[in-house]
């Protein structure tokens, strides 16, 4: 019989039972891909306003930043990079996406040792001993939610992705 773990059995696993420091370095490996990011309608608007773009400006954008639609999102398919990373520097981060603000506490980072160790490898502000400790209890309230907030905009979606 298969033995379902539970987020909360993912991270201690994950983090052998220690604890996760994270302190954003700026260097905008996590905005390179390949790879997708994910907006919601309020993303895009919140977007439009903080970049004062005009009606056709916006569209403009949106024709370049979309490649998909799936319930719930729009998709940037990044390719080398996220279009709207400038000089290695998030230029709507005040208003960026929930996928952005809420890495690195992915539900697929703590998934697998695997997928941690390639988190490590990638990312130098992951456990660079710079940031907070954070017990794997507060890793899993975050990692959870993350995933809820990943996944209620898709409530309508017959098969819902996640982070």
């Amino acid at each position: 019989m298969h033995e379902v773990k539970t987020t909360q059995d993912r991270v201690e696993q994950t983090l052998e039972h220690g604890t996760f420091d994270f302190k954003c370095t700026a260097c905008g490996h996590c905005c390179k891909g390949p790879g997708d990011v994910y907006f919601t309608e309020e993303d895009l608007q919140a977007i439009k306003d903080y970049l004062q773009l005009s009606a056709f400006a916006f569209s403009r954008l949106k024709r370049k930043l979309i490649q998909e639609r799936i319930p719930g999102y729009y998709v940037h398919r990044s390719g080398d990079a996220c279009i709207l990373l400038e000089d290695n520097k998030c230029s709507v981060y005040p208003v960026r996406p929930m996928q952005c603000s809420t890495y690195p506490f992915w539900p697929s980072n703590f998934q697998s040792k695997a997928n941690f160790r390639q988190l490590k490898k990638e990312c130098p502000g992951t456990m660079s001993g710079k940031g907070k400790p954070l017990s794997a209890e507060t890793v899993t309230r975050r990692v959870r939610k993350t995933e809820k907030q990943f996944l209620e905009p898709q409530s309508n979606a017959d098969r819902p992705i996640m982070l």
